[in-house]
């Protein structure tokens, strides 16, 4: 007899006699049941940490065998372990079976995949959340390799771990989109139906999105290389740090002229690590507000690599764009 078939008789039981008997006898029942649940998940937990060892032993074996080291690496995170699960020894099967998968890649095989997934779910227990999101679009890219873009595990796995990853809502977003139109491309046979919760994660990401991307342009600025050092744009010709790059971006149609002069400033400004200020020189301008083209790479802003002349957004902290605009101020009311 199963767990579930067991503890649904005991309860059956318990019911019958509670009528025949009395509350005595019931309370005395319930605490049977209790104690009776106890001893099974203690021998549950016995029972798992005895085959995760015999899984162990057995990929020990077996070194050249990704699957078998990928359900060693399960077998010390299963949830029936509770606090005794065991990640770092999970990890160590998890990374063995990950790298005999990118050795020896094989189509329609999902150690990759799957291994990656479980990677993301022993970061993740390790408390190692931004590595186990990694892991998680590392799994979702490799799933779409090994399956195909039109396969329902490889959408159904984009939108389950793109949920997870709202707190990161670009990358979120990324993948929920993805999902979303692979699946709608996909043969009716391979298409997810039911994509009700799908369109209401999709529309919770957008939302998020917006709102990260408000906030974030908030205290963004230009970032400019010259002659090989990087340079943050305070001031141009029709912009300046006085308007949030949030408000210069998405420009209202309702700004009056005399809003558009107030940003307005003759000189190209430029600042450095140390918070100096430079003008560029008449010469160079014209070359400069040519290559303000504001690019960016919004999956790692903050390693942001340029060409020479070339613009791209630099997102700062907000202690950190506040002192540069109390020294911009300073610098603009001493150069009148």
């Amino acid at each position: 007899m199963n767990k579930k078939h067991y503890m649904q008789r005991l309860a059956q039981a318990t019911r019958r006699l509670t009528r025949a008997a009395g509350a005595r006898v019931a309370m005395t029942l319930l605490l049977l049941l209790v104690a009776s649940a106890t001893v099974w998940a203690q021998n549950s937990v016995e029972q798992a940490l005895k085959q995760a060892e015999q899984k162990a032993k057995q990929a020990d074996k077996n070194p050249q065998n990704g699957k078998i080291q990928y359900q060693a690496a399960m077998g010390f995170i299963n949830d029936e372990l509770g606090e005794k699960k065991d990640f770092d020894r999970a990890l160590t099967y998890a990374n063995r079976a990950l790298k005999i998968a990118r050795e020896h890649p094989a189509p329609q095989d999902t150690l990759q995949g799957l291994t990656c997934m479980g990677l993301g779910m022993i970061y993740y227990g390790k408390g190692s959340y931004e590595t186990a999101l990694d892991f998680f679009e590392m799994s979702m890219d490799a799933l779409e390799v090994e399956l195909g873009r039109d396969n329902p595990v490889t959408n159904g796995t984009k939108l389950v771990y793109g949920g997870m990853m709202l707190g990161q809502p670009v990358r979120a977003f990324t993948k929920i989109q993805e999902a979303m139109f692979d699946n709608s491309l996909a043969p009716k046979d391979k298409r997810i139906e039911n994509m009700e919760e799908a369109n209401v994660l999709q529309e919770m990401a957008l939302e998020m999105l917006l709102a990260d991307q408000t906030r974030r342009y908030r205290y963004a600025l230009p970032m400019i290389t010259i002659d090989g050092k990087k340079y943050v744009v305070v001031q141009t010709p029709d912009w300046n740090m006085e308007r949030p790059l949030v408000g210069w971006k998405l420009q209202s149609l309702l700004r009056t002229d005399e809003e558009r002069e107030a940003f307005k400033g003759d000189d190209i400004i430029i600042c450095d690590d140390n918070i100096q200020f430079t003008v560029l020189p008449d010469e160079d301008k014209e070359k400069r507000q040519m290559t303000f083209n504001f690019r960016q790479k919004l999956l790692n802003p903050r390693h942001l690599d340029s060409d020479e002349g070339d613009a791209r957004i630099w997102f700062l902290t907000p202690a950190a764009y506040n002192n540069i605009l109390a020294k911009y101020r300073e610098y603009k009311a001493a150069n009148k």
